[in-house]
């Protein structure tokens, strides 16, 4: 059984108060293990081992408010239903890193922390057991917790630019999914705190924000002088 660390990342790129995000410990909801979709369910699949296989290692990640999203692409301008404080640290439309031809990207900084304290390989998939949330195409994701720490977050393409992206509190936005080099690993989650440690070691992590092709190396490499424990 392997402990998986999680925590709301309580950090933006506009205010950086120590404190300034402290709120959402309260407001974020912890993950939920995916099979409890299924928990009430007396159907014969639902007790099959290959199916209760694959749901073991996800988790799900909800959203924290309701929140809607409106774009204007050619004037590069958004607007949603909360003020400009919370755009300011919640939202990035990530205006420039694509082309006309693309879809829009949008980034949600709902922002979670999984840390663990031997090899855990991470992979981000859409809800698709939920339905996933209108309007969207998720951006999956996939690193090693033990030796990169980084949050993660709801990423997406605007199916329809033209059409609102609306999303309810407590809607699944994405699932986590753990793997250990045992590929039968059972995981269990234990929520830590938000640490300056933690979040120096972040910080170490961020140079592929800037430096372009060196991300997989970095990664690869692992954080140097990681502490032995941080799911503590």
């Amino acid at each position: 059984m392997i402990t998986v660390g999680w925590c709301p990342y309580k950090r933006t790129a506009k205010y950086l108060d120590k404190y300034e995000l402290e709120f959402v410990h309260n407001v974020y909801f912890e993950p939920e293990m995916l099979s409890d979709l299924y928990k009430d369910n007396t159907a014969l699949f639902s007790q099959c081992p290959a199916h209760t296989h694959f749901l073991k290692s996800f988790w799900v990640v909800k959203s924290p408010v309701d929140l809607t999203l409106n774009v204007d692409r050619e004037n590069e301008r958004a607007t949603i239903n909360q003020n400009q404080k919370f755009y300011d640290s919640f939202v990035d439309m990530r205006w420039g890193q694509y082309s006309k031809t693309d879809k829009a990207l949008c980034s949600l900084y709902f922002q979670y922390m999984f840390v663990a304290d031997e090899q855990v390989w991470m992979e981000q998939y859409p809800a698709f057991l939920h339905g996933g949330v209108d309007n969207t195409r998720f951006i999956n994701a996939g690193f090693n917790i033990y030796n990169w720490q980084r949050p993660i977050d709801f990423s997406f393409e605007i199916i329809d630019d033209k059409k609102p992206v609306i999303i309810r509190r407590g809607q699944p936005l994405f699932y986590v999914k753990f793997i250990g080099e045992k590929l039968n690993e059972d995981f269990k989650l234990k929520e830590i705190e938000w640490t300056d440690e933690l979040y120096q070691m972040n910080k170490r992590c961020q140079p592929q924000n800037w430096i372009k092709k060196i991300s997989w190396q970095l990664m690869n490499k692992g954080n140097r002088n990681r502490p032995k424990k941080l799911v503590k």
